[in-house]
């Protein structure tokens, strides 16, 4: 089976021997449809109108990142053995389009274990003063979010969970039962959080994240300041 490095990969087409098999990767001949049943029909390079109508046949098809780019190499190649070099350029625009799509989606995410590492480091540093961290799925999602910028790393959390801590976690237990937004002023992260006393004892689940310098809520705002070491 092809990976999807070698199902994206560019290189010249080699004709299929005589006695090998369909589907092995000592060949990739432009002409040879050797998996008819994902075959994406319809497509073309009569004119750059066809070529067009076929990329959005492409987009449209429902199978894969790598089969859409696959196909797509498949007909510009094509087309410019026939000396289409205008309707080539409208695969090779959505190629390099989809390209681009790749290397979004090979970004390395924050894990679930990375959140639950996380979360285990700040209930251990903060249980002292009775204070157990949660993070909701949203939190986990939004952490991964293409948007922040620059992105936000555990690194970066871990640092302010030590700012909460060298705070004795006052500003936590000093808001019981409300919703609050803990403020790095050093990172302008923000987390949107809901405060609950549990006996003696606080839960404070990390709603959300979001870096951003002038975050608006309508919640208490909870600063951790850079002069007072984050304080």
């Amino acid at each position: 089976m092809k990976t999807f490095k070698q199902y994206t990969k560019e290189a010249p087409r080699i004709p299929r021997k005589k006695g090998q098999p369909a589907g092995s990767d000592s060949h990739s001949d432009l002409y040879t449809d050797e998996n008819p049943k994902g075959t994406i029909h319809g497509l073309g390079f009569k004119d750059v109108k066809t070529a067009k109508a076929s990329v959005s046949k492409i987009e449209g098809s429902g199978k894969t990142h790598a089969h859409k780019i696959q196909a797509a190499i498949a007909m510009e190649q094509r087309a410019r053995v026939m000396g289409k070099t205008a309707e080539a350029n409208v695969y090779r625009a959505y190629i390099d389009k989809m390209k681009k799509k790749t290397k979004e989606m090979q970004k390395e995410n924050v894990s679930q274990r990375e959140i639950n590492d996380l979360e285990k480091f700040a209930d251990r540093i903060l249980k002292k003063y009775g204070v157990d961290i949660e993070f909701t799925k949203h939190f986990v999602d939004r952490l991964n979010d293409p948007r922040n910028t620059p992105e936000i790393k555990v690194s970066e959390l871990q640092k302010f969970f030590k700012k909460i801590q060298r705070n004795k976690a006052k500003n936590i237990i000093n808001n019981p039962d409300t919703e609050a937004v803990l403020k790095d002023m050093s990172t302008n992260l923000n987390l949107p959080v809901v405060i609950k006393t549990k006996g003696n004892d606080f839960e404070v689940t990390n709603k959300t994240v979001m870096r951003k310098q002038n975050f608006s809520t309508p919640n208490k705002l909870i600063k951790y300041e850079i002069a007072k070491g984050g304080g």
